[in-house]
């Protein structure tokens, strides 16, 4: 049984209005309700497995990390020799058998822009000269004196800060030593 029009609609409808309406519902109570509906069932997936490729672009990557980690690190050396060496830094030197108990250390700074390594000497245990001259700081070259860094005096208990300067290619130089004024017998060595 089909709903009677108007109880749906009511009487104080504009002609116009309720004639529209009057055909839409007609056309509504004609049709026939549909078919139930019923899915039609998906045939079954066929899963593809794709090959893991994570492995060979892990393995890029490495690559290419380890390559650009080469170039940098050849970068820095490559500047490092350019400028004589891999400083600034930290040097121990040790006593000969003819200053067993002296030690000191020889703390490299920053270039500066005229191209000269500042440097802060402190050496203990290297008792003064008996010739009164003072000693010397030289780089060295195949275990020959190379160039003059600075001179120093000790105290009487054998110690002293020297703030000193290289303004040399450490590259073109393998070793330091310390010597007394006038002699080429090493005292102090790295």
């Amino acid at each position: 049984m089909s709903p009677d029009f108007e109880e749906l609609v009511g009487t104080d409808l504009d002609p116009g209005e309720r004639a529209r309406l009057e055909r839409v519902h007609e056309l509504l109570v004609a049709a026939v309700p549909p078919p139930d509906y019923a899915p039609v069932p998906a045939p079954p997936a066929k899963v593809i497995q794709l090959r893991p490729r994570r492995r060979a672009a892990l393995v890029a990557i490495a690559a290419a990390l380890a390559v650009a980690l080469f170039a940098l690190g050849a970068a820095i050396s490559n500047d490092a020799t350019r400028s004589g060496a891999p400083f600034p830094g930290t040097i121990a030197m040790e006593g000969t058998a003819d200053a067993q108990s002296a030690s000191a250390s020889l703390k490299v700074l920053d270039r500066d822009a005229a191209g000269n390594w500042p440097m802060t000497f402190a050496v203990k245990g290297l008792a003064p000269a008996a010739s009164g001259r003072p000693f010397e700081l030289w780089l060295t070259r195949d275990g020959e004196l190379g160039a003059l860094c600075g001179s120093f005096r000790t105290d009487e208990r054998g110690s002293a800060v020297v703030p000193m300067n290289a303004p040399y290619d450490f590259s073109e130089y393998n070793g330091w030593v310390v010597v007394e004024e006038g002699s080429e017998t090493p005292l102090l060595t790295t």
